[in-house]
């Protein structure tokens, strides 16, 4: 992934009985005090922010993984536009 990289992915799934942990609410807003660098299997410079919420009946989770430790003003601005645009169903 380059420094100026972002992977978003968002898992929707209906479980019985409900798992999910709330951790932030629909759309997400991600800040830099939530991400962190050193996810299990990826270099340092990686960072990810990771969550879990539910949406009506749906559990949500999500992933955001940035290109460097410390995500750019830009990057965050970025990958919360995506989120907002984002559709659940």
């Amino acid at each position: 992934m380059p420094g100026a990289g972002i992977a978003i992915q968002i898992t929707v799934a209906i479980e019985h009985p409900v798992r999910a942990v709330r951790t932030f609410a629909w759309p997400p807003r991600v800040g830099q005090a939530e991400v962190h660098a050193g996810f299990e299997g990826l270099p340092r410079r990686i960072s990810v922010y990771q969550g879990s919420t539910l949406v009506r009946k749906r559990e949500v989770s999500l992933f955001v993984w940035f290109g460097r430790s410390k995500p750019t003003a830009h990057q965050l601005r970025r990958a919360n536009a995506e989120l907002r645009r984002a559709r659940l169903g």
